[in-house]
């Protein structure tokens, strides 16, 4: 007698997953930009990138380093959830950490002044916030909508929806609530970036996804992707 294997894997590694793998890498690269850019705005980040920030500053490691360990420990979280990875779920540990932490440092290079410095200079400040609000939706349309995996924390927001049965955007406030004000206490920054992060980054990601995956696969694909 055989032990039915779930099929999670194979779905994860079947040529078309291969062909739609460099879509994942390059959103998620746009992604880890937009972030950096209102990482170096200073004035806001989204709830888990205040608590990446956080980590940061109490470990004495980078905030992309900060990332991969909490890409790493919510995927741990997602076992007892039963929630299956993608490609593009492993990607986006790795990926996302890097680049930002490349492009921080490129930004550092070409001598554009540290958030300590532009979040003084409020226009400077909100139109970086805004710029990298808007590459934030535009790079989570394209990774999103290759249909790979979702990113470790959207697959537990999914997984816990699928699992309680409450709508999508009550589980993604309470997740977002709860790792902000972790964040906020461990030194991360909250303020006007987080709040228009918050009210825009919805309908954005809505925007890139109605035209990058316009069948919903994607989100087929998250909702049902419990290993069976």
């Amino acid at each position: 007698m055989t032990t039915p294997r779930s099929n999670w894997l194979a779905d994860a590694m079947s040529a078309d997953a291969l062909r739609r793998f460099p879509q994942s890498v390059v959103g998620q690269a746009i992604f880890a930009v937009g972030l950096s850019l209102m990482v170096n705005g200073g004035i806001g980040l989204p709830g888990w990138e205040i608590l990446h920030q956080g980590l940061s500053y109490k470990l004495g490691i980078t905030i992309g380093q900060a990332a991969q360990l909490s890409g790493l420990f919510v995927i741990l979280l997602w076992i007892p959830i039963r929630q299956a990875p993608g490609l593009g779920t492993i990607s986006n540990i790795v990926v996302i950490g890097f680049v930002m932490d490349l492009t921080l440092n490129a930004l550092r290079l070409a001598g554009v002044p540290d958030k300590e410095v532009l979040s003084q200079n409020v226009p400077v400040a909100v139109a970086l916030t805004v710029v990298g609000t808007a590459l934030v939706g535009l790079g989570s349309g394209i990774y999103i909508g290759s249909g790979n995996g979702p990113g470790p924390r959207d697959g537990l927001m999914t997984g816990f929806h699928r699992l309680t049965g409450q709508p999508i955007w009550i589980v993604r406030t309470a997740i977002e609530v709860v790792v902000g004000v972790v964040g906020i206490a461990l030194g991360g920054t909250f303020g006007f970036g987080t709040i228009w992060f918050a009210l825009t980054i919805g309908p954005q990601v809505q925007f890139w996804l109605a035209r990058i995956d316009p069948t919903g696969r994607a989100r087929q694909q998250s909702l049902s992707g419990s290993r069976r």
